[in-house]
């Protein structure tokens, strides 16, 4: 990402932060308001094709821009709750989540990492941005299944780079709802598809891919036979892992789960 870029990426970021502050909640919201929370944003739109206009409200603590660290509650969550709007004109509850916006202070020195809510016909996306030296950004998107009549995690796009260096260190990750499965919007968390186990390469060699993507093209990193990587997220065709070699040089990417085999002691079942 260059500099230029990347200096208005986050003019952008700052003001629609801005702008999320000074929306006002509409009056039919505030009964759905939870017990010690405010509004954080929302958002407005068709969330599940039925041509009706719903609503996606994001909470947070009250107070909650005076919560240091050295608060036991300093992770305080912001429930998101979606609202349906029903053929007879009022509102009813359909999914919640409290994990799919960072908290306030999950940002470290760039601040609250939450950016932007963007909602589209049967879709919707929650974008945040935080990191120090080491910089992230993320886009979650949900999609609206009209068969199983719920929100699945549609894609989930990361991108870092080192502030000093973003034109040659930028890295972007995409994993789509094929490889990471069903994901409901309700059971999202951060941590999907985790994965703790320990993989033994069994081909000669093999490479590191950025996204879990059987048609990307895989980077110039590779393991050899023998070699044994540590699992952090399993997917259908893919492993996200990290190695470390004799000289503590560590590299992370995507295997192909096809060139691994779980050593003894781990287990297999990976995806929720």
């Amino acid at each position: 990402m260059p500099k230029k870029l990347l200096t208005i990426f986050i003019v952008v970021a700052f003001s629609l932060s801005v702008q999320a502050q000074e929306k006002e909640l509409p009056k039919e919201l505030e009964p759905y308001l939870l017990q010690g929370y405010e509004m954080l944003d929302f958002g407005k739109g068709d969330l599940n094709g039925d041509k009706l206009q719903d609503y996606i409200l994001i909470m947070k603590t009250k107070g909650e821009d005076t919560i240091s660290f050295e608060n036991p509650e300093w992770e305080a969550a912001r429930p998101v709750l979606l609202l349906l709007r029903q053929p007879g004109g009022g509102l009813k509850a359909a999914s919640t989540n409290t994990s799919v916006i960072p908290c306030r202070l999950c940002g470290g020195m760039m601040g609250d990492p939450y950016e932007a809510l963007l909602v589209k016909t049967n879709e919707f996306s929650f974008s945040s941005y935080g990191g120090s030296s080491w910089r992230w950004e993320q886009t979650v998107t949900f999609r609206y299944d009209k068969l199983k009549k719920d929100w699945f995690l549609q894609t989930h796009d990361i991108t870092s780079f080192q502030a000093g260096d973003p034109a040659t260190t930028t890295s972007t990750t995409k994993i789509g709802r094929s490889e990471a499965g069903d994901i409901a919007f309700a059971r999202y968390n951060p941590y999907y598809n985790t994965d703790s186990n320990y993989w033994q390469v069994k081909v000669a060699k093999t490479f590191f891919f950025e996204s879990p993507n059987l048609r990307s093209k895989p980077k110039k990193a590779y393991m050899l036979k023998g070699d044994v990587v540590k699992g952090y997220k399993a997917f259908k065709n893919f492993v996200e892992c990290t190695f470390e070699n004799s000289k503590g040089t560590i590299t992370t990417g995507f295997i192909l789960k096809k060139d691994l085999v779980l050593l003894p002691g781990s287990n297999a079942a990976a995806i929720q």
